[in-house]
Parts: C-alpha cells; sequence; structure tokens
C-alpha cells in the first residue's frame, strides 16, 4: 500500500493523463455528477444543501448512473430517495456535515486526521444509500457529492483493488475506510500543486475527484495491462 501510493505521487500527472485518455465516463455518468455539484454550490454551505430537494433528485441520478442501481436480481440496489433523504438530514449527520464543511482534504493537520476521519466514517455508518450492508462504498460516492473537497468516492474497481490488491474487503468497512483515508489525505497534501493543475478539466472536479481519477489511472496502466 506504501509502496503504491509513493508511486502514484511520484508520477501522479502521468496518471490523471491516463484517466482522462481513456474517457471511460461519459454521458448521463458525467452529466448528472456535474449537475449534483453545480446545484451544491448555489447553497452558501453543503449542509443548506441538504434540505434542497432538487440535489437529492440529482444526487439520485448520478448515483444510478453511476452503477449504483441496476435492475434484475443479484445487483446493485439504491435505497428509495426517501430513505436517503431522511438519513442524510438526521441531525447528527447534518452536525457532522456542518463540522467538516470548512475542511479540503489538502489543508488537514496531521493532529486532525484522526478526528477528522473518525466524523467521516460516522456519516458513512450512519447514512442509507443502499439496500446493502457495506457503507463504503455507495455512502461514499454519495458523501462525495456533499464534501467534493474532503469526501473522495471509493469503489471496488479501482480503489479497492489499488489498495488492497482485490475488489473485496477482508476486514470491516470501519477498518478500511479508517486504514486508508490518512493515504488519501498523504497524496492530497503532497500533490496538492498538481491537483489544483487539473481541476476544471474533463471529470477533475474537485481535489478529491482528481485524486480518485489519479487512482483510476494507476490501476488501468499499472494492474490491468492486459
Amino acid at each position: 500500500m506504501q509502496e503504491r501510493v509513493g508511486s502514484l505521487i511520484e508520477h501522479f500527472d502521468e496518471y490523471v493523463r491516463v484517466f482522462d485518455q481513456r474517457n471511460l465516463f461519459t454521458g448521463p455518468s458525467v452529466y448528472f455528477h456535474t449537475k449534483t455539484l453545480e446545484i451544491l454550490r448555489r447553497h452558501n454551505k453543503p449542509s443548506e444543501a441538504l434540505l434542497d430537494d432538487l440535489f437529492f433528485d440529482y444526487l439520485y441520478a448520478t448515483l444510478t448512473s453511476w452503477g449504483l442501481h441496476r435492475m434484475g436480481p443479484g445487483f446493485a440496489k439504491l435505497a428509495e430517495l426517501g430513505e436517503i433523504k431522511t438519513s442524510f438530514r438526521m441531525q447528527k449527520v447534518r452536525e457532522h456535515i456542518s463540522n467538516l464543511e470548512c475542511f479540503e482534504i489538502s489543508n488537514i493537520q496531521e493532529g486532525n486526521i484522526a478526528s477528522i476521519t473518525s466524523d467521516l466514517w460516522g456519516i458513512l455508518a450512519n447514512t442509507r444509500v443502499s439496500v446493502s450492508q457495506t457503507k463504503i462504498v455507495a455512502n461514499s460516492k454519495a458523501l462525495h457529492h456533499i464534501l467534493p473537497e474532503l469526501m473522495p468516492p471509493i469503489d471496488r474497481e479501482y480503489t479497492l483493488r489499488f489498495f488492497y490488491n482485490h475488489t473485496t474487503l477482508n476486514q470491516g468497512d470501519e477498518v478500511a475506510f479508517k486504514e486508508i483515508y490518512p493515504y488519501f489525505h498523504k497524496i492530497a497534501s503532497t500533490c496538492k500543486d498538481k491537483i489544483m493543475s487539473h481541476i476544471g478539466v474533463g471529470m477533475n472536479t474537485s481535489q478529491t475527484k482528481v485524486i480518485d481519477n489519479a487512482i483510476v489511472g494507476f490501476v488501468l496502466k499499472e494492474l490491468k495491462k492486459k
């Protein structure tokens, strides 16, 4: 894990370029993602967007287009929209979001990493986005659209493969999240200038999304060569 993070940091721009060149995500997955962030940024702060039904309509469409709801038995399924809204509007979740909305992942002081990681997990653990008992994937993708400068989206195909070399977790979601989030911060703080230079191009829509894109580029170039 440390070696891969070190390599990602050393060749960060290269892996972002691989992601950009592959152009994996098009159509609705891009449109609804950028539209959701646009509506988020109409509000003075993310905690205010939680009261906006239109924001959740676009978030629901984004999560669907990102593959979190597929028809047929055995496929990923989102919770009902009303359940998602209710979970994010719970007082303790809103308080966590209010406490975190002033932070950016690249600017977190070392002494605050553990508490911010714990607070982020508190949101992931107490929100209902998917019908699955697993929290780390669907919930992180939802929270990414609420705290895009702080919370990276996490998936199995790229994020978990990058950190763990497989797409399933042997340990629990909480253990995995608290293990990998400090590495996201290390990448962000070390590569801040490079990250900022990519924002605004294609799917490079926030600091954490640029890091996510670099991870996808790493997996495509180094782990999926065939």
